[in-house]
């Protein structure tokens, strides 16, 4: 009987730790955006996005991780995760796609147009671009 309980838990432990070594959904994919955002009081922000979706390829969830760069600063960092929602929007006369983070809480939104195959910009509060001599681009990785 002892053998049997044994045996019958080793078995049980084997499939849980079978089931947590594989990835939440096989078929969901994600996209990894990176780059060094402007900072008013520190020499630029390291941010990395990575947006997730679905099996059947829409918009899931989000991961932003952002370190401030400079001295005093290398402990400086933010992460944040959420939902995210891709819309479109006329630019410049022609039809982009923007990547909207917390797109059901309007004072935490933040939008990403995408502007080449490889590149997201980061836009203004309103969705327009940031009129700046400062880089706002985050490359595809």
């Amino acid at each position: 009987m002892k053998k049997a309980l044994y045996t019958l838990g080793l078995a049980g432990t084997l499939a849980l730790a079978a089931c947590q070594s594989q990835p939440m959904d096989p078929k969901a994919s994600s996209t990894v955006y990176q780059g060094v955002l402007p900072c008013a009081d520190c020499a630029g922000i390291k941010t990395t996005l990575t947006l997730y979706r679905d099996q059947d390829g829409k918009a899931s969830r989000y991961e932003l991780d952002q370190s401030y760069l400079g001295k005093g600063r290398e402990k400086d960092s933010n992460s944040d995760k959420g939902n995210w929602a891709e819309q479109r929007t006329d630019m410049d006369g022609r039809d982009y796609p923007v990547f909207v983070l917390n797109p059901e809480q309007p004072d935490e939104q933040m939008r990403f147009l995408r502007n080449a195959t490889n590149a997201v910009e980061l836009l203004n509060a309103e969705g327009k671009r940031i009129n700046s001599e400062f880089n706002y681009i985050l490359m595809q990785q």
